[in-house]
């Protein structure tokens, strides 16, 4: 018999069963999912996820805090002379391409270090290189106050060098998957770990504003600093490069996970095919898709508090709040979309590749209707709820080309998510830039702009991985010692 049927809605291929596999393993194996599909903090493959989560979740809100910070370190306020006189200050003195250039600063050190990242997790473990990389951005964030007080440019030199830390983030999660995630939850074990960066998201938007108000800017970057630090502490304690090095992991999951990923040489020993890489349909729109992603999560991620506060004439508070309330949507959408992703392709109803175009699709779609609206009212309600949605619905296309390197190149994983993450971060430096320049007065005309080309990288992304999208292993992909045979979900 071809497939072993489980209790639940997951099959386990006996095509990637190891070559001593037995009856008797196949039981154990139908046990450890059966068991542990509903004891899931028992489960060391999801208490890698939820680490990942929580490491996702420090590598965001060191990033997007500074867009809320930024509001405070500028902004104007009245303040009483001794001799009664009010005068208005701001403490940093920075117009609108400065600021721009602040926000945009973090991207010329992440761009350096997405495809280093990949090699890195190849070689050393993936674990290794996102718990270093995490650990090292959550320190120079708690230097970053200090930095600032010395002028723009220790700020921005900081800043690039956070970027070079958290360069490695994405590239070095797709290692861990390629070791932990079972080929029916992969897209779930995604989804778990990159909700982690809209929870932090929406922590640090909810929390920040909220910070800079009753203890000051400063406290923005000590606070998730500090957290970074504790989080870094822990992952290198509990987290393994592997369930075979994981002393911590019961033998009957242990052969469920290496039953059910790709079985592949030494990944270290294994030459990537470059000339295939580049030339391949499969990266080529995995590099568009991340691009077009790229240019409207940065345009919501760096824009959102500036234009609330410009449109909508919000509070630094209300700001906060508002802004976050998008990535609570997304977290809500995440819940919802992995695991029907991974139901739909066990029960055979779409194949890898037909749900992921279909996914990202609704999710690009989707988001660029929301923003068409939302640019054409001027209700202050309607505004905001349109926002909401655009940023929630993203939930269908990211956890989807987040994990499709997964579906053509297991073995190179990590250095095609370093590929496309090079030329998606082009995406993070302009944006805050372009928006620097378009918006010189804040005025509704001039975030339509802004809004507008988000909407275009929308189109352009669904239409592009739409033909050129992949979602079985491709030839050149295949391990030069063994082709295993890959049966399409």
């Amino acid at each position: 018999m071809d497939l072993v049927q489980c209790r639940d809605k997951f099959e386990v291929s006996t095509q990637n069963l190891a070559p001593n596999s037995s009856e008797e393993n196949i039981d154990q194996i139908k046990s450890a999912r059966n068991q542990l599909s509903w004891k899931f903090w028992k489960s060391r493959r999801y208490v890698v996820a939820v680490m990942g989560l929580l490491g996702f979740f420090n590598v965001y809100a060191l990033r997007v805090s500074l867009s809320v910070a930024i509001v405070a370190m500028t902004r104007k306020h009245n303040v009483t002379l001794v001799n009664g006189t009010i005068v208005e200050e701001q403490e940093f003195d920075w117009n609108s391409k400065e600021q721009g250039l602040v926000l945009s600063s973090f991207f010329y050190g992440y761009i350096f270090t997405q495809l280093f990242g990949g090699i890195l997790a190849r070689k050393f473990g993936g674990h290794i290189v996102f718990g270093i990389g995490t650990g090292g951005s959550s320190i120079l964030m708690m230097l970053s106050p200090g930095a600032a007080k010395l002028g723009l440019y220790p700020l921005v030199v900081t800043r690039i060098l956070i970027g070079v830390f958290e360069g490695v983030s994405y590239p070095s999660i797709q290692d861990v998957y390629s070791r932990w995630a079972p080929i029916y939850e992969r897209t779930l074990i995604s989804g778990i770990v990159h909700s982690g960066s809209q929870i932090g998201t929406f922590v640090s938007f909810l929390t920040s504003g909220i910070f800079a108000q009753y203890l000051g800017w400063e406290s923005i970057f000590y606070v998730f600093g500090s957290i970074g630090c504790v989080w870094f502490i822990v992952w290198m304690m509990y987290i393994k490069k592997d369930p075979a090095s994981d002393p911590r992991i019961s033998p009957a999951e242990k052969l469920y996970i290496e039953s059910n990923i790709e079985k592949t040489a030494n990944q270290a020993d294994i030459r990537p095919p470059w000339k295939a890489i580049v030339t391949s349909p499969a990266v080529c729109a995995l590099v568009v898709v991340n691009t077009c992603d790229t240019w409207t999560n940065y345009t919501f991620l760096t824009q959102i508090p500036t234009f609330l506060n410009d449109v909508l004439k919000y509070n630094l508070g209300t700001t906060g709040i508002l802004a976050a309330a998008p990535y609570l949507v997304y977290i809500f959408m995440v819940m919802i979309a992995s695991p029907l992703t991974d139901y739909i392709r066990s029960r055979g109803i779409l194949t890898t590749q037909q749900v992921r175009k279909t996914f990202i699709a609704i999710g690009f779609l989707g988001s660029g209707t929301f923003l068409i609206i939302m640019t054409n009212i001027s209700n202050a309600t309607a505004v905001v709820a349109c926002l909401i949605i655009s940023v929630g619905i993203t939930a269908f296309s990211k956890i989807n080309f987040f994990i499709n390197p997964q579906d053509f190149a297991p073995n190179y994983a990590s250095i095609m998510m370093g590929i496309s993450n090079t030329f998606g971060t082009v995406s993070g430096i302009v944006t805050p830039i372009l928006a620097g320049f378009v918006v010189q007065n804040g005025t509704p005309a001039e975030w339509k702009t802004v809004f507008y080309i988000g909407v275009g990288f929308c189109i352009v992304g669904t239409v592009f991985y739409a033909i050129f999208g992949k979602g079985t292993v491709q030839e050149w992909a295949k391990s030069p010692q063994k082709n295993p045979s890959e049966r399409q979900p």
